[in-house]
């Protein structure tokens, strides 16, 4: 075969892919959205914790399961630092996603199923008391803790008040850019990680 019939048959090939992917744009058909996985799900808010941690004299733990007072808490990761504690819970659903912060629960649509699922920022709000309640047992109680909540995938739409307090991946770096995460607070790192593993059931310092 001469390289004319070679660019031929490429020119064909390329040229019935381009007709295969229009057909199913103009059809409605595309591949269906997909959740992520929890490592997935954290990835890029955890590769931005991990470079302010290293700017900012922090620890990054991730992975983190608490248990405190009969009331529990699961985060994705946190960052210790001297200004306190700033967790971090991930959302990786696709699909359209609705909700407000005074909604008990806000829903996923996906192919026209509705998957409602618990309110997280009110869910970040009790992460947060377990966390307290953790470092107060430990008698650490001057330790400022904020939680957030991240929404993760690209293919997840977000019809969320922008006042609601969610992040984006984008937003959630920029979040880490404000001062008051570069105030010294004079916290015990030590004291308050092992705080926090002593109400872990995993956990792990990165």
């Amino acid at each position: 075969m001469d390289f004319i019939s070679i660019f031929a048959l490429i020119i064909v090939a390329v040229s019935a892919a381009v007709v295969f992917w229009l057909y199913r744009r103009d059809n409605g058909i595309s591949s269906p959205a997909k959740d992520l996985s929890a490592s997935a799900r954290a990835a890029k808010p955890l590769a931005a914790a991990r470079r302010f941690a290293g700017e900012n004299g922090c620890r990054v733990m991730k992975e983190i399961h608490l248990a405190k007072n009969g009331r529990f808490a699961d985060l994705d990761f946190l960052i210790l630092g001297p200004f306190g504690i700033l967790a971090v819970t991930c959302n990786g659903m696709a699909g359209e996603i609705y909700g407000s912060a005074s909604d008990d629960e806000w829903v996923c649509v996906k192919k026209d199923v509705r998957t409602p699922f618990e309110n997280p920022i009110t869910r970040a709000a009790a992460d947060t008391r377990v966390v307290r309640d953790c470092l107060f047992a430990a008698k650490l109680k001057n330790i400022p803790v904020e939680t957030v909540c991240v929404f993760t995938n690209r293919k997840a739409v977000l019809g969320i008040p922008r006042s609601t307090g969610h992040h984006t991946p984008k937003t959630f770096a920029a979040l880490l850019e404000k001062d008051k995460y570069r105030l010294d607070k004079h916290v015990d790192l030590e004291k308050a990680e092992q705080a926090l593993r002593e109400c872990m059931t995993a956990g792990q310092t990165i």
